[in-house]
């Protein structure tokens, strides 16, 4: 179980998320056989993505569509979360996946290489009952994921926030990953920040954290440097959930129109498509193509 947990800190005036999200980075590793720099990427996304989740989501139908386009090799990182009471869910993609560069000259693996830092961050918060759509769209500061999203929350939600995600990546998978998103309440005074700012200074990376089996609670006290941290949840859970259909395929293929639908029909015989999500894939035969031109 991926383990998710929301602390107040400073008598509620800091509210913080932390999560430990290893099983899940590495079940999109092996879903979508990520090499190990788009392990990072995507696992740090999807640990912001539903981290988010919690922090953004508050109505039942309410879901969240996120967007990284730096104009690096990766192409567009997509992620959409929904949520369902304590979980978190999260499903992703990028145009090529399978990117791999070389490590930076401190060791660590290029994000910022594959994801590339020249475009745009674009938030899109939506409902399924209602017709509600919010976004918000910032440039991007490094192509680091976590500095990208705390710029998102300065300049878009005008709310202050330390942002920290992190994967470690081995010669089997996934070793450990997760994050931490720290946000001030408007009560919040210069004596919180400074010191929680003294407790970042010389902390371990959430990575190192997390793989030395470090709980959630210890990892907020650290990250905080408050002592007296309280719990508000620690039952809460991410997983990764993709809620594709042959239906939502065949709304697809009618969208592409009679003429390309019958050109299909003639040179093909058959259409199958695959869900860049979770790559199943949907079979359509002779007989469904000629029944979804009749229904254009």
């Amino acid at each position: 179980m991926n383990r998710v947990a929301k602390f107040l800190a400073y008598e509620g005036k800091v509210s913080l998320v932390c999560a430990n999200t290893t099983e899940l980075v590495e079940e999109i590793r092996k879903l979508h056989d990520l090499t190990p720099t788009t392990t990072a990427a995507m696992g740090r996304f999807a640990t912001i993505s539903g981290m988010m989740g919690f922090t953004e989501i508050k109505e039942k139908d309410d879901y969240i569509t996120l967007q990284i386009n730096g104009k690096g090799p990766m192409g567009t990182l997509i992620s959409v979360v929904r949520r369902d009471n304590t979980t978190s869910k999260v499903k992703l993609t990028a145009d090529n996946l399978h990117v791999e560069l070389p490590l930076k000259s401190n060791g660590k693996l290029d994000v910022s290489g594959a994801v590339g830092k020249n475009g745009f961050l674009n938030i899109i918060n939506k409902n399924d009952e209602i017709d509600t759509n919010y976004a918000g769209l910032v440039p991007l500061v490094s192509g680091e994921i976590a500095e990208d999203f705390t710029e998102y929350f300065a300049k878009s939600k005008q709310k202050p926030t330390v942002i920290a995600l992190g994967v470690l990546v081995n010669k089997d998978g996934v070793k450990a990953s997760g994050g931490y998103m720290i946000q001030l309440m408007p009560d919040a005074t210069e004596e919180e920040i400074v010191k929680i700012e003294k407790a970042l200074e010389n902390i371990p990376s959430i990575s190192e954290m997390i793989s030395q089996n470090r709980s959630l609670e210890d990892i907020a006290r650290t990250v905080t440097g408050d002592e007296n941290i309280m719990i508000l949840a620690q039952e809460l859970d991410m997983k990764y959930e993709c809620d594709c259909n042959k239906e939502k395929f065949e709304r697809g293929l009618i969208s592409i129109g009679k003429e390309e639908l019958s050109k299909i029909l003639e040179e093909d015989g058959k259409a199958d498509t695959v869900c860049h999500f979770c790559n199943k894939t949907y079979h359509f035969s002779k007989e469904d193509l000629e029944k979804l031109l009749e229904e254009i």
